[in-house]
């Protein structure tokens, strides 16, 4: 007998390659799907390690890493819109009616405006608790009668003189005096009246003050006194939470300058830690 060329257990040429591309296409579907949770887990990874890096840094430095800066900015911009906003503005530009600094002007009450400085506002908060900025505060120099309201009003000329905001000299010069003599306003801002960080005075010379910078916002300070207050996060917020908000801040605050809604002439400026 001769033998049969084609066995029935041999699989047809057809339905062979047939199984072979199905073995292909799984098996590539297979790969992609590998190669897509490798790279997943390599961003996660990586991102964990961004996380990590941001708070084991010094303060200070993590400005000069910018994948740092980018995952500060991005961390915190939630955190912004749920703690921060509500005081400071969605924009962050302040709020002059409840003297809420604006966050992205270069102005500071405390410190210089390093990530260091802004971070201990964050953890403490201002005249909140015992470990927060509190060592100072705005008298009120007319309700206690310490000054007339003639004086104030004389004080304000000075201090519109000084950001270009007032032709009246001989009133300035008038202010001027109130200001180094009865008023001891040098004690806190200096006799230049550029502030003084570790008080929180605030510099009267940059047409921005956390609660207005308009005649009447000036004399309503002068005349009422200001005890800003800002809660401290430190309960609140994890310390990579805090970290990520201050370098957001941070760097808002040393971008290229745009106005402020408050900063024009006669406006409601605002700034720097209440």
């Amino acid at each position: 007998m001769r033998a049969d060329p084609s066995p029935r257990s041999a699989v047809p040429p057809r339905k062979a390659a047939h199984r072979t591309g199905q073995l292909l296409v799984w098996g590539g579907i297979g790969l992609c799907v590998a190669l897509a949770g490798a790279v997943v887990v390599a961003r996660v990874e990586h991102g964990l390690a961004l996380r990590s890096q941001l708070l084991a840094l010094p303060a200070d430095d993590v400005p000069m890493h910018p994948a740092l800066v980018s995952l500060a900015q991005s961390e915190a911009r939630p955190l912004l819109a749920a703690q921060c906003a509500g005081c400071h503005g969605p924009a962050m530009r302040g709020n002059a009616t409840i003297g809420a600094p604006d966050l992205q002007d270069p102005h500071w009450l405390f410190g210089t405006g390093r990530v260091f400085d802004i971070e201990r506002t964050i953890l403490y908060g201002i005249r909140a608790s015992g470990r927060a900025r509190n060592v100072t505060e705005m008298p009120a120099f007319g309700q206690t009668g310490l000054l007339s309201p003639g004086q104030i009003q004389s004080l304000v000329t000075y201090l519109l003189r000084l950001n270009g905001r007032s032709n009246d000299a001989a009133g300035a010069a008038d202010g001027r005096a109130v200001y180094l003599g009865k008023g001891g306003c040098g004690d806190c801002h200096g006799a230049d009246a550029r502030g003084n960080a570790d008080y929180g005075a605030p510099n009267l010379t940059t047409n921005s003050l956390p609660d207005g910078v308009s005649a009447q916002a000036l004399y309503d300070s002068i005349y009422f006194g200001r005890h800003n207050m800002m809660p401290g996060f430190a309960t609140v917020l994890t310390l990579g939470e805090m970290r990520a908000l201050a370098v957001s801040i941070y760097a808002a605050s040393h971008q290229a300058p745009t106005p402020s809604a408050g900063v024009a002439p006669g406006g409601a400026g605002a700034r720097a830690g209440s």
